[in-house]
């Protein structure tokens, strides 16, 4: 996969699958620029191992998705700084627990869909017009198998996901006469990310068991997919979500 002289804006840089894949998408050649919300040492540190390697170098951004004119400002220095944006990955994210029980607050389970959700339209919002306008680029929206199958207590987290998978198909449609193309990724249970770190060790073993190949996935082999749909190689692909769990949900 050659991405050469492209420019992609990835969100949630800082760590996990965002990191893995600004690490990706440099790797192929890719200006990244790292979006972060409160994790500015993370971000650097992502930069870091770029500029480590030697790919091109990178930048990043401090933008807070929930906020809509905060991400409208923030896109808008990242395409008068390059001129232009080819690629976006909406990696931003929360998946903090809400079961729907009569005392918890509604703003509480709203939280979820408020950052992935909303997060990701911000996101698009931001940056499509240029994409439209110059008639290329590649959104891809990070979904999660939450996103098709129910997880007790995650309620807002399984809707934030499956909204973002219904948006993902509507887009495609959307955007498809301007050549900009609209997929998602959904990772299953993967290493050294918060949604796995809250698992305690026998539901992970349990977890464990569900999974076809008998492991958790690493981020770079998420980041690879998330690669290959922002790339040339999938030019016939859009409205796509491509699901990487290692047969967890086959």
């Amino acid at each position: 996969m050659d991405l050469t002289a492209r420019v992609a804006m990835v969100t949630g840089g800082s760590s996990g699958i965002g990191r893995a894949v600004c690490l990706r998408l440099a790797q192929a050649g890719a200006r990244v620029v790292i979006g972060y919300r409160g994790n500015r040492d993370g971000a650097d540190t992502t930069a870091q191992a770029i500029r480590d390697k030697g790919w091109p170098e990178p930048a990043t951004v401090r933008v807070d998705v929930t906020d809509a004119e905060d991400t409208q400002r923030v896109f808008g220095h990242v395409v008068r700084a390059n001129g232009k944006l080819d690629i976006l990955v909406n990696n931003a994210g929360v998946g903090q627990p809400s079961a729907v029980v009569p005392m918890n607050p509604v703003g509480e389970w709203a939280a979820s869909v408020e950052t992935n959700l909303l997060g990701t339209l911000h996101c698009i919002k931001a940056s499509s017009l240029h994409m439209l306008v110059a008639r290329s680029g590649s959104i891809v929206n990070i979904s999660s198998i939450a996103g098709r199958v129910g997880i007790p207590g995650l309620s807002s987290y399984c809707a934030s996901k499956a909204g973002i998978e219904g948006m993902t198909r509507a887009l495609s449609r959307e955007f498809a006469p301007y050549d900009v193309r609209v997929n998602a990724v959904a990772p299953g249970y993967t290493a050294d990310t918060g949604m796995v770190d809250r698992i305690d060790d026998k539901r992970l073993r349990e977890f464990l068991d569900r999974i076809a190949m008998k492991r958790l996935a690493d981020a770079h082999e998420v980041a690879n997919a998330v690669a290959f749909l922002a790339s040339d190689e999938a030019s016939y692909i859009t409205g796509h979500t491509l699901v990487v769990d290692g047969g967890l949900t086959a």
